[in-house]
């Protein structure tokens, strides 16, 4: 009976350690900066967008102006990014680089960028906004 006990002991002790190592490994890939590439829209706008369809969300954020990002009503929530048919909420910091991002912008619709950051608590956590501009395919010569 007792080496059943220190069994099962032993093995609650294992899984405990196993989670725990788990649950450090997903938040250390959610504290790593990454890239993302999508449509910079209000948060107004941006949770209306988002469907099943990810062509047809995509293609909304595309059609979004930057008019009505500015507008007060809009920006007051902030902002986030389209992408894949979700939207991700900017923090506070991030808000504030997207909309200096939307008045110096000359784009007016099809506003697609890459956002580098981390999400922290369903929000992503903005380093930079630039725009999105794709990586051009070198052509190799086949001889």
């Amino acid at each position: 009976m007792k080496k059943l006990i220190a069994v099962i002991l032993v093995t609650l002790f294992s899984i405990t350690l196993i989670a725990a190592q788990e649950k450090m490994k997903t938040k250390e890939e959610h504290t790593k900066s990454h890239s993302m590439v999508g449509y910079l829209v209000d948060q107004m706008c941006g949770e209306k967008m988002v469907m099943a369809d990810v062509k047809k969300s995509d293609a909304k954020a595309a059609r979004h102006t930057k008019d009505c990002a500015l507008e007060e009503t809009c920006s007051a929530e902030g902002y986030g990014l389209v992408t894949g048919g979700t939207f991700y909420k900017f923090d506070v910091s991030g808000d504030i680089k997207a909309k200096e991002y939307l008045k110096a912008t000359k784009k007016e619709n099809n506003i697609k960028v890459e956002v580098i950051g981390t999400m922290n608590d369903n929000k992503l956590t903005v380093e930079t906004i630039k725009d999105f501009t794709p990586t051009a395919k070198k052509h190799v010569e086949k001889k």
